[in-house]
């Protein structure tokens, strides 16, 4: 039985349909592409309904497409993930173990301070709360930085009282009505605050610039340079503010450095007001004191 001889396309025949399937696609996209374009100038709202149909024919398939893309894309973040999990864990547990080391030291110097403290019977100022009052308001111009809060002298509130968050430190009472008073903020160009910068325990003065920054001035041992994230405590000095209480994270470096304070008058809603944490005395003078002849307060 003889069997017919299988018809041969030659190679050039191929590309001849090939390069003609092709022309035609193309004519076909063009020519639908300029009926658009021609629909969109004659009906644009018959134009709009084609488009959002176009748009809901082609969301599942373009879905179906690219799925498999995504899920090759996942496991190769998933494989990233997983490699770099082992250095990631060696570095943590390293950090934890430096924690744990630095804590231990905290804690060991913690116990000897109070054994000390015990020892020669030092005694501590108590910290007086007077009120829990609302933030009212701050005002935030360019001479003048205050702040308003719910509590007054029927509260036990009086001018020259320390004003905290939880936060940090907010401000000192300057004046005070029956049921409301005001604030020096921190940033008021009027307000100066004793800090110590913690990393190196350097005294230093916290002052107000009338912006969202205060600056660090009068720093003993200036030739040792701040750094970016040191902290500013209270030092206590003064009486005013107890020390240990947080005050502002220097930011910039460049004389003179300036520190973000952590209590933010934007994002208050209530403070704490404290009485003056080692207040001056007033000693009256002794009754059966000599009094000193005029002559020798001249010498």
């Amino acid at each position: 039985m003889d069997w017919p001889t299988p018809r041969r396309i030659s190679y050039a025949r191929r590309e001849q349909n090939i390069a003609l399937i092709g022309a035609v696609v193309t004519g076909a996209v063009l020519a639908t592409g300029l009926l658009l374009l021609v629909l969109s100038r004659v009906n644009p709202a018959y134009s709009t309904r084609l488009r959002v149909a176009a748009i809901d024919a082609v969301a599942p398939v373009w879905s179906a497409v690219r799925g498999p893309f995504d899920a090759i894309g996942s496991g190769v973040d998933a494989v990233g993930d997983y490699i770099g999990t082992v250095p990631r864990a060696r570095r943590l547990t390293a950090e934890v173990a430096a924690l744990k080391r630095a804590l231990q030291d905290r804690d060991a110097l913690a116990a000897e301070n109070m054994a000390l403290r015990r020892l020669v019977k030092v005694v501590e100022p108590r910290l007086g709360l007077v009120a829990v009052a609302r933030f009212a308001g701050a005002s935030s111009g360019s001479y003048a930085r205050t702040a308003v809060v719910s509590a007054g002298t029927r509260d036990g509130v009086f001018a020259g009282q320390a004003v905290r968050a939880d936060a940090g430190l907010v401000g000192r009472t300057v004046d005070a009505g029956a049921h409301a008073a005001r604030i020096l903020l921190l940033t008021d160009p009027t307000s100066r605050v004793p800090v110590v910068v913690v990393r190196t325990g350097q005294p230093a003065i916290a002052a107000g610039a009338a912006g969202p920054l205060i600056e660090v001035r009068d720093r003993g041992g200036a030739e040792v340079p701040l750094k970016p994230g040191d902290r500013l405590v209270t030092s206590g000095a003064g009486g005013l503010f107890a020390p240990q209480v947080p005050v502002a994270e220097v930011v910039d470096t460049a004389e003179p450095a300036r520190a973000r304070p952590y209590a933010d008058p934007a994002e208050l809603s209530f403070v704490a007001i404290y009485r003056a944490y080692l207040p001056v005395p007033d000693v009256p003078p002794p009754v059966d004191a000599v009094p000193v002849p005029r002559e020798a307060r001249k010498r």
